[in-house]
């Protein structure tokens, strides 16, 4: 068993996958790898995005037939079948509801497009350090590392590699300007901003906190209803 988040790698070691719903609160097994899951998930979506439509065409026939008064006439059997439509059209609509947990299952985890504009460049260096060295205070070891020195521009993109421990968020932090430096100087473009995404999103939010108040304690904006409204 494992975590990954490579789909060629998962394809080529996987021969079970478990899903687990956090919707409908239940774990389900499959043989095969993760595209053969993939498709027969995208399979599942479209055969109940297909039922639950065809269900809510009848539901809306029969409704439409229960409700008409007496267009079709307003005979005894007329009104015992405006009744029996209607109870037709109730049961029809207890199993949309008990449909709306496996709804939720089968689109909790649906690829949702996200745009990111991009921020422009600047000119010369975003970043800049100069001959830095960074130690926690009462460590064991004095110096986390020592003698950095590299700027980071627009066009930069950097990937850090090392070991646990060897002080690969600690030198984003010094980047960011969370930390400084022990020894050496960093040199920040004040035009620039700077923001983490983590991989790990309860890093970065307050779990006590609904989705809303986590943004209004970001972007606290005038108070307005108008600027809740837009968060």
């Amino acid at each position: 068993g494992g975590v990954g988040h490579n789909r060629y790698f998962m394809d080529e070691v996987c021969t079970d996958c478990l899903h687990i719903s956090g919707a409908a609160r239940r774990l389900t097994q499959q043989k095969g790898n993760y595209s053969l899951w993939a498709k027969r998930r995208k399979d599942e979506q479209a055969l109940f995005a297909k039922e639950q439509a065809s269900r809510q065409a009848e539901i809306d026939s029969l409704r439409e037939y229960a409700g008409h008064g007496f267009k079709y006439g307003g005979s005894a059997s007329q009104i015992n079948k405006m009744g029996m439509k209607a109870k037709q059209a109730e049961k029809l609509e207890r199993a949309h509801l008990e449909h709306a947990e496996e709804l939720a299952a089968l689109q909790e985890d649906m690829e949702l497009p996200i745009k990111i504009s991009a921020g422009g460049e600047l000119d010369g260096y975003v970043v800049q350090l100069l001959d830095v060295g960074f130690g926690y205070p009462n460590a064991t070891q004095a110096r986390l590392f020592q003698h950095c020195e590299f700027g980071i521009t627009s066009k930069s993109r950097i990937v850090l590699l090392g070991e646990n421990g060897n002080g690969k968020t600690t030198l984003v932090k010094l980047i960011m300007g969370n930390l400084e430096p022990t020894d050496g100087e960093i040199k920040r473009n004040p035009h620039a901003r700077f923001a983490l995404v983590n991989q790990h999103h309860a890093d970065q939010i307050d779990l006590t906190l609904t989705p809303l108040e986590f943004l209004q304690k970001l972007f606290p904006g005038d108070g307005s209803n108008e600027h809740t409204q837009k968060l």
